[in-house]
């Protein structure tokens, strides 16, 4: 029996020993390995690049369509992208802006910031936008950046291309200001009362030598007469001699009233917004439907006076003696949020200012009566007219007056809209026009009411009760539910929520800016793409 003796090492065909295959294909399977892991390593830092980038892109697109509210250049708005993309650390990343050139809304406009898209719909005729359709204020950032390989480069690949895009959009506003013009805003028109009630630095606004006796043919000159004590605070005396001259009047505060008014046209951004206005004393009209004519809108204002038409006959109740109709000034502005005026894709914003409590209202039924309780025992005829001696949101003890009927309104304007409103997320009892609602109070009857008669109201009357009314208004104007009050804890006198006050006329600049501040912007589309080298 022999020994049989197997090669330490196969062989091949030849008879050759077969030696390192296996440090080959380990080598190999190592290889492999490490194209593996980095593959996933470096498609780990490409995603978390894109999302960097997109994340940048989205911050960068608000702050570009934030320039866009402020009516910038389309350099400064590229700049601000450009600061957005360098704060988020993606260097060398950078944005480019690309907006609707409204001056020229077609394919062939060659200006480098102008992208068709962007443009209202072309309906076949090849005009972009039809007329009377207002544009809307898009703004898209592109950016790109390379993205730098770690392990990728062995297999001669090291690096690609990321792109990301934002449309944003500045919001389009369609706003309402609706303006108090009844007598009581010529109060400060006053001679020889060494008071400064609008705030001016003029303790009497009215020098009697700057103006005639009523059918004088010219100028007073004459310094010794004296005109007595409110005689320019009449509607007939103070207001604008020449509206269409556009000279201003001397009724005071309603010319601090109407500056500051002018002061918040010339924030809006026209033509891509919208603004109407109303004026409301014994009943409200529109004075200006909405436009995107900033002309127009200027001369609607300056061409608005106090009411000098109302009479006081001695009828039963006082409701034809009364001119702040609030009521009808919330009924008539919130109306141009429907129709043929609604703009589904604009914010609609309702501004109203007043300098009293409501006192006056109508109602709808034709003709249409005036809103006064006269049932036996109201003290119809003694202060405060027409309305209870304190605020309350539902009907007083009196029966519906002035007051209740200005609340209803505001529930009109302010509750949620018809296909947002759910009543599991407000306490409106029915929808309304969805308004941003924001109230103004002017001088100090709002907080320190004389209009009380003791005898008739022995537990006294709310001195604050205009100024619970328009803070009740705004409560529901600032997210569409009226049990959410942001001016719960704060005391009369005092700004809070969408409620404004202000003491002075001169202080209405600081408050109309305050207002025009906070417009807000939204994303509305964002979508990530890429490209390789």
């Amino acid at each position: 029996m022999s020994n049989l003796h197997l090669p330490l090492f196969p062989k091949d065909s030849a008879g050759k020993v077969q030696r390192g295959q296996a440090m080959v294909l380990i080598a190999l399977a190592f290889v492999g390995l490490a194209a593996f892991v980095g593959l996933t390593v470096d498609a780990g830092i490409l995603f978390i690049q894109i999302g960097h980038l997109r994340r940048a892109v989205d911050s960068a697109s608000l702050a570009a369509a934030n320039q866009f509210r402020e009516g910038r250049t389309l350099a400064e708005i590229e700049a601000a992208a450009d600061e957005f993309i360098n704060l988020n650390s993606l260097s060398p990343a950078n944005a480019d802006i690309f907006v609707c050139d409204i001056a020229d809304m077609t394919a062939t406009n060659t200006n480098p910031y102008h992208d068709l898209d962007l443009c209202p719909d072309d309906d076949g005729d090849g005009f972009y936008g039809e007329p009377g359709e207002v544009p809307r204020k898009f703004v898209r950032v592109e950016a790109t950046m390379p993205v730098e390989f770690t392990f990728m480069p062995i297999v001669g690949f090291g690096s690609i291309d990321i792109r990301s895009e934002a449309i944003s959009e500045a919001a389009s506003i369609d706003l309402v200001l609706v303006i108090d013009t009844s007598p009581s805003m010529g109060y400060d028109a006053a001679c020889d009362d060494g008071d400064d009630d609008d705030g001016d630095g003029v303790d009497d606004d009215c020098d009697p030598s700057q103006y005639g006796w009523p059918g004088s043919p010219g100028l007073n000159t004459d310094p010794s007469w004296d005109l007595p004590d409110d005689y320019w605070a009449a509607p007939d005396r103070c207001n604008d001699p020449d509206p269409a001259a556009g000279i201003q009047g001397q009724c005071h505060p309603f010319e601090e009233v109407r500056s500051a008014a002018l002061g918040l046209v010339g924030r809006m951004y026209f033509p891509y917004d919208r603004m109407a206005i109303v004026q409301f004393d014994v009943n409200a009209n529109i004075a200006q439907t909405p436009t995107t004519s900033q002309s127009s809108i200027v001369s609607a204002i300056a061409n608005l006076v106090i009411d000098n038409t109302n009479s006081c006959p001695g009828w039963p109740d006082p409701s034809l003696c009364t001119s702040t109709n609030i009521a009808d000034g919330l009924q008539v502005g919130g109306g141009l949020f429907a129709g043929s005026w609604l703009r589904e894709e604009a914010i609609p914003i309702l501004i109203i200012l007043s300098d009293g409590a409501a006192n006056a209202a109508t109602n709808d039924t034709p003709p249409p009566p005036r809103v006064c309780p006269g049932s036996p025992g109201v003290p119809t005829w003694v202060p405060p007219f027409c309305r209870d001696n304190k605020f309350e949101p539902e009907e007083g003890d009196y029966g519906f007056d002035a007051e209740d009927a200005a609340v209803a309104q505001g529930l009109f304007v302010g509750c949620p809209e018809g296909n947002t409103f759910d009543p599991a997320l407000t306490s409106c009892a029915s929808a309304g026009q969805g308004a941003v609602v924001f109230t103004i109070g002017l001088g100090d009857q709002m907080i320190n009411s004389d209009a009380c008669d003791l005898s008739a109201y022995p537990g006294g009357c709310e001195p604050d009760q205009a100024e619970k009314l328009l803070r009740y208004i705004a409560a529901i104007g600032d997210d569409g539910d009226p049990s959410t009050d942001p001016c719960s804890s704060t005391a009369p006198g005092f700004s809070c929520g969408n409620y404004y006050f202000s003491p002075k006329g001169t202080g209405l600049i600081q408050v109309f800016e305050a207002i025009a501040s906070r417009i807000f912007t939204r994303i509305i589309h964002d979508r990530t793409a890429i490209t390789a080298l």
